[in-house]
């Protein structure tokens, strides 16, 4: 494997490239030269000559691996961004379906008696709205998108259901009211679960180490 990773690595990097091809024509100067035993005038000759184009040869190879750093640096630092919006973005949603677990539950267990249902989630779907319209404003890459616009669709619609029960309740034995939360579920799940592969992407994209 490591004899592998060094091949491939020679004849990739321009670099190590030009060093090996340089280092294979002088050697066959070399064997060339003294099996037809050159003079020393036709040594400085060809000396001067392979070691001219060698120079040029490195020298251009050596600016071809600069650009080649620096592309990968750009890379580095364009993945550990990606990763740090994506790692943000699995926070704010995770709150997000938190908050909207929240409001379920507490519809589903309104006491039977007494007052009329009080939406006390509200101030937590209020503020999962918030902060997921400021990961909107994040750079974002592309297979974050639709999981943070279907999540602030999902927060509104939930907020206006909810708003609309308001004095009313209980919602146990309520058809409508059931098939709401399922469907709310089924997009929550989906959310979750896109969220996870962009954020699986986002860690695959880090460098090794």
């Amino acid at each position: 494997m490591a004899r592998q990773t060094t091949r491939r690595k020679l004849f990739t990097d321009p670099l190590l490239s030009a060093f090996g091809i340089a280092g294979f024509v002088i050697g066959v100067l070399l064997f060339y030269g003294l099996k037809h035993r050159f003079t020393s005038e036709q040594w400085a000759t060809w000396v001067q000559a392979v070691g001219s184009v060698s120079a040029i040869w490195i020298s251009l190879a050596l600016v071809q691996h600069q650009i080649s750093k620096q592309q990968e640096a750009e890379r580095t630092r364009d993945a550990k961004n990606d990763f740090r919006i994506a790692s943000f973005a699995e926070s704010v949603i995770g709150e997000a379906i938190e908050s909207v677990r929240a409001t379920e539950r507490a519809q589903n267990t309104w006491p039977d008696a007494g007052a009329g249902y009080v939406f006390h989630e509200r101030p937590r779907i209020q503020a999962a709205q918030i902060m997921i319209r400021t990961l909107a404003a994040e750079p974002l890459f592309a297979e974050l998108i639709k999981p943070v616009i279907d999540m602030h669709a999902l927060l509104v619609s939930v907020e206006s259901a909810s708003e609309q029960l308001v004095g009313s309740g209980p919602f146990k034995n309520n058809s409508r009211f059931a098939s709401f939360w399922t469907q709310k579920n089924e997009q929550l799940d989906a959310i979750a679960g896109s969220t996870a592969a962009a954020m699986d992407i986002a860690r695959r994209s880090l460098p090794a180490g």
